[in-house]
């Protein structure tokens, strides 16, 4: 008898189980890391740290108890994240289940869907733009619903879908073209001019766009010619078993359908309005999805009841990404209740000094990294960092450009993996894919890009940008 038939395969971890592993490493490491802080003061309207000041505190280790409190507190932190995330899925359940955007997607298929994988590219250009100009990669969770009927409609996978709208949106909020919240704040903090070096910066964006039109492309291909090659195989066998089969979708556009498709697209207009003019999305943005949910349900023929039973269907298949957000948002809270966060950033910063100006900018870009593990926002690195890293680049001889240059892609490229990343978990959640299978396939783009990242720091040591 065949004993490997015998075993049971072991299940990859739930993504809570791994979040929850690592809300207990964090609290581990305030028992070995000293607390310690710098002060803040106001420059420009903007708290930012004072990089002479740090000096030792009260230690506050986690206790057992604070490991949990810090779950609901960080539910409490992200809700705005948490509902934006559960408004969407609920009311594209709504607006899928009229079929209109089916049908659309089918009568773009018979015109264009000859073309295949060829179409990615000039999707994934298309999604990259919003980030790039609002700096604001959550802004991506409203088309993920979207782009994953569209790369279900072409033939491949949820996990193309993800990959179209959030990599994507990841390497135009990374590149920092127009990005307030990372360029804008470091420069602001050099003393620079706000936005200069945007050539240099428009360089690095198109390259992370063929680092992930070629990583989704060549795997779109590998599904299209063999479905069981899918990161998420089981998920589209379960999409498939709840959908039907996937060549008989209705492709009829019925005057209620174009109305919903009018009313649709007017609320996604609507949504990169409010994005490019600075709307909340955890409340103004959702509430425009909510509005499209009833409106496009009232259109399609729903009555108040069938929309409500639709909207609960489609926020249940996402709950657990909203829980994962507030989950991943206790690691920062039980790090920064103990104090921990300034002295590793200060620890990292005294490592950099004294090294080769090409070495120096490396490990600045090495650092900014690391550091995006511990502050997921890239307005709080900036202010924790950039104070830091502009005097130290003094020292090495870098240019404020090139110590911009480390952070703003030390910053990015890593919140397509981090379980911090709102984008991200809310993206997975979305999807209906796991953690596991949406590492397995992102590290490709994810390791690219870093390399690239890592090219355009030395060459702008090298060129004095």
């Amino acid at each position: 008898m065949n004993n490997t038939n015998t075993k049971k395969k072991m299940a990859f971890p739930h993504t809570l189980i791994i979040i929850l592993i690592m809300i207990v490493f964090a609290a581990v490491l305030t028992y070995l890391i000293p607390a310690g802080q710098y002060d803040r003061i106001e420059v420009a309207g903007r708290n930012v740290v004072d990089p002479a000041s740090y000096h030792m505190v009260d230690a506050n280790p986690a206790s057992l108890f604070d490991i949990f409190t810090a779950i609901p507190s960080g539910m409490k932190a992200v809700a705005s994240i948490a509902n934006m995330v559960l408004i969407i899925g609920g009311s594209f359940a709504v607006i899928e289940a009229t079929g209109a955007t089916k049908a659309m997607l089918a009568k773009v298929l018979k015109m264009g869907g000859h073309l295949g994988a060829a179409l990615l590219p000039l999707v994934i250009i298309a999604f990259s733009m919003l980030p790039a100009f609002t700096g604001n990669a959550e802004s991506m969770l409203a088309f993920v619903p979207l782009g994953i009927l569209f790369a279900r409609t072409l033939g491949f996978d949820a996990m193309v879908g993800v990959s179209i709208t959030i990599a994507a949106g990841n390497a135009g909020f990374a590149s920092g073209l127009f990005n307030t919240m990372t360029t804008g704040v470091a420069q602001t903090l050099l003393g620079i001019e706000m936005f200069s070096g945007l050539w240099f910066r428009a360089v690095g964006y198109i390259l992370l766009l063929c680092s992930v039109c070629f990583w989704t492309v060549w795997y779109a291909m590998r599904v299209k010619k063999n479905p069981a090659k899918s990161c998420c195989y089981d998920v589209e066998l379960a999409a498939q078993a709840d959908a039907g089969q996937v060549n008989e979708i209705d492709s009829q556009l019925t005057t209620r359908r174009l109305l919903v498709l009018v009313e649709f697209a007017a609320g996604i207009g609507c949504v990169i309005y409010g994005a490019l003019n600075g709307w909340d999305f955890g409340t103004q943005i959702a509430a425009v999805f909510l509005i499209m949910a009833i409106v496009c349900g009232l259109t399609g023929g729903f009555n108040g009841n069938q929309i409500c039973d639709e909207f609960v269907a489609g926020a249940r298949r996402v709950l657990v990404g909203a829980l994962v957000v507030g989950f991943a948002k206790a690691i920062s809270l039980v790090m920064d209740q103990a104090f921990i966060t300034d002295t590793i950033v200060y620890a990292f910063s005294s490592l950099l000094s004294g090294m080769p100006k090409v070495i120096g900018a490396l490990f600045m870009y090495i650092f900014q990294v690391i550091m995006n593990c511990f502050i997921i926002s890239g307005s709080g690195q900036a202010a924790a960092t950039i104070p830091i890293m502009g005097p130290l680049g003094d020292v090495l001889g870098l240019t404020p450009q090139t110590v911009v240059t480390a952070f703003i892609f030390g910053d990015g490229l890593t919140n397509l993996l981090l379980p911090m990343s709102a984008a991200t978990m809310g993206a997975v959640a979305i999807a209906g894919i796991t953690y596991g299978q949406y590492v397995k396939y992102i590290w490709r783009i994810i390791l690219t890009n870093l390399c690239i990242g890592g090219a355009m720091v030395v060459i702008a040591t090298m060129i004095h940008l």
